[in-house]
């Protein structure tokens, strides 16, 4: 039988799991599936029970070489028509994790097809919602160092953003809905203070790989009653970003003086940014990876998203986000990645699992 290209690698494993309607909580879907072709592949393979939240995958070649993370399950469609129904657009494979991140565990698999050396892999659960799966990793031995693999359009992001999610409960008065100036909207104080907010110093604090600053993403807002009561009430969720450089303490801090007339504030996440040296091993080897898989310079940016790598430097062990896709079209409708983006993916991480030093 003719050997499969790189590509046509890439193209059936993406299909393949892009089927797997792997929400968190459903991972287990696609685990013997993983686990028959990580054995094709040469790799050991196990489970690794995770409480309350099933079971990573942990595949090993050998004794150190990089160590290469990433999640199994893929954020709720919610909406979306025909989810678990990949599609090829073009240049594009298309559908739920196509980019976050069954794209990126299918370009891994294509480089564990074209290499022999000593490699660690992790495939975790729960990464959408709580980061059991990350959290409960142990270390393999002889690891120095970690890529995360999440959609960063083939940037090295060296740092990641912290995070600080918040529940805002505002209360108004109610009236008659014809006669307004009688009550106090709720909704409306909830905008107000959602715009203090955003003039909280925080947002002015910028980053050389983060450009734009902070951030806030307003995800749900709910009120009232119907049009004929002033609302009484109004909670808005939200999740705030923010560079290496401030701390999430801080975040909250200058968040409840904001929004100090809000009824309740609740904080129901939070995480501080991190950042890894340049220097760093896993930096320097991956940096040289790129340049020789893809002749041409890595360029350098910072992850906006939180990811599993947060749990992984809290373990000292210094981390990357690298991967193929834009970050943007993860959680959409319009989910999908380039199939030549992958195959450059998967090039680089074959240079790196040869030119990581061994011993």
């Amino acid at each position: 039988m003719k050997e499969r290209t790189v590509k046509e690698k890439i193209v059936r494993w993406a299909l393949d799991l892009l089927r797997f309607p792997t929400v968190t909580g459903r991972e287990q879907l696609c685990a013997d599936y993983l686990f028959e072709e990580l054995h094709r592949l040469g790799m050991r393979v196990r489970e690794q029970p995770v409480l309350g939240a099933g079971a990573n995958i942990l595949a090993s070649r050998g004794e150190g070489g990089p160590w290469f993370v990433t999640h199994l399950d893929v954020y709720p469609p919610f909406d979306h028509p025909d989810p678990f129904r990949p599609k090829l657009e073009g240049d594009h494979i298309a559908g739920r994790g196509a980019v976050d991140t069954k794209g990126q565990i299918a370009a891994l698999l294509a480089a564990l097809s074209h290499t022999e050396e000593p490699v660690q892999v992790a495939l975790v659960v729960d990464e959408e919602e709580l980061g059991r799966g990350s959290e409960a990793l142990e270390v393999p031995a002889g690891v120095e160092g970690a890529v995360v693999l999440e959609p960063t359009k083939l940037g090295i992001a060296i740092a990641e953003a912290g995070s600080v999610g918040l529940e805002i409960l505002v209360r108004g008065k109610p009236a008659h809905g014809t006669t307004p100036w009688a009550g106090t909207s709720a909704i409306e104080r909830a905008f107000s203070l959602y715009g203090r907010l955003l003039s909280a110093p925080f947002m002015a604090h910028r980053h050389p790989l983060f450009p734009k600053g902070a951030w806030v993403n307003l995800g749900r807002i709910e009120g009232g009653y119907d049009t004929m009561v002033v609302p009484p009430h109004c909670r808005m969720e939200l999740d705030l970003g923010f560079a290496p450089g401030l701390s999430a303490h801080e975040v909250i801090r200058q968040t409840e003086e904001a929004m100090a007339e809000a009824e309740r504030i609740f904080v129901t996440d939070a995480w501080e940014p991190w950042e890894t040296e340049k220097e760093a091993k896993v930096v320097q080897i991956l940096m040289r990876a790129y340049e020789a898989a893809l002749g041409r310079k890595a360029v350098f940016t910072g992850m906006s998203s939180w990811t599993d790598a947060a749990n992984i430097v809290r373990k000292g062990v210094p981390a990357v986000v690298f991967g193929a896709g834009d970050l943007a079209v993860a959680h959409t409708w319009h989910e999908a990645v380039s199939i030549a983006e992958l195959e450059a993916l998967a090039q680089v991480l074959v240079a790196l699992i040869r030119l990581w030093p061994r011993g």
